[in-house]
């Protein structure tokens, strides 16, 4: 953005300024309005042209900036929803992790019940071993899971 136009602001601006200079060049001592034609000063005419011309370079930068703030909401929209549909994933993930491990309790449970060997009961000691030490690790992190 040059002089706070974006492009279309810049093609709205100069419109308007060769518009003033065809009104310039042309006759401007009179403006007609609904049939009727009112007589002006020639001096008038050229503040009025020059008075037109600042209006269109005002309208064009405040249009400039509402497409450009209007860009950056949509940005940081498409932000705020990646960054949830990242969140949403992880806990997915974090879901599935849940449930593989209760699906490891529940068969090695099943098979000490099954089975009392001295194999599965050390299976599944090893296994609560493991789901106790990973409980320990994530009281201790900031941010860990309960």
């Amino acid at each position: 953005m040059l002089l706070g136009f974006d492009c279309q602001g810049w093609i709205e601006a100069i419109g308007g300024l060769v518009i003033g200079l065809i009104a310039l060049y042309s006759s401007y001592d009179h403006v007609n309005l609904f049939s009727s034609t009112i007589y002006l000063n020639q001096q008038w005419g050229i503040w009025l042209i020059v008075a037109s011309l600042a209006v269109v370079a005002i309208d064009a930068q405040l249009a400039s900036r509402s497409r450009l703030r209007a860009a950056h909401e949509a940005a940081e929209e498409r932000d705020r929803a990646t960054e949830a549909r990242e969140r949403q994933a992880e806990e997915t993930q974090r879901q599935g992790q849940g449930i593989a491990l209760l699906r490891g309790a529940a068969l090695l449970s099943a098979r000490v019940q099954l089975d009392p060997s001295k194999l599965n009961r050390s299976r599944l000691n090893a296994f609560l071993a493991l789901l106790a030490e990973q409980n320990r690790i994530d009281r201790q992190e900031p941010g860990g899971q309960l």
